[in-house]
């Protein structure tokens, strides 16, 4: 039989569970990927930045590998995503784009 500093125990627990130790929401996939298919449309291209012009060139390479760590956390909690078939390209670029940020002795603005 439960004694009463049992009782209590168990209805502080049930009164954290109610009041807020739910799951996180699920992710909406479908928001997540258009707000990528927007972002990506505004992705500054590398080849209209010189590395002679260095601050907006490692500010291109930065911006770039910023973007392919959000389509991989994209891909992470939502693989259906259109993005999946894409995200094996998008980690060639940062990786290509983390060996340029490095020759060219960029700095983190991010």
């Amino acid at each position: 039989m439960p004694t009463r500093p049992d009782i209590i125990v168990l209805l502080v627990v049930a009164s954290i569970v109610a009041s807020g130790a739910r799951a996180a929401p699920a992710p909406d996939c479908a928001a997540e990927a258009a707000a990528l298919d927007r972002d990506q449309s505004d992705l500054p291209k590398l080849e209209f930045a010189s590395p002679a012009d260095r601050p907006p060139y490692c500010i291109t390479l930065e911006t770039n590998m910023a973007f392919a760590l959000r389509v991989k956390a994209h891909v992470a909690h939502c693989p259906q995503s259109d993005y999946a078939q894409k995200l094996p390209e998008w980690d060639k670029t940062r990786a290509a784009y983390g060996k340029l940020f490095s020759q060219y002795r960029c700095k983190r603005t991010l």
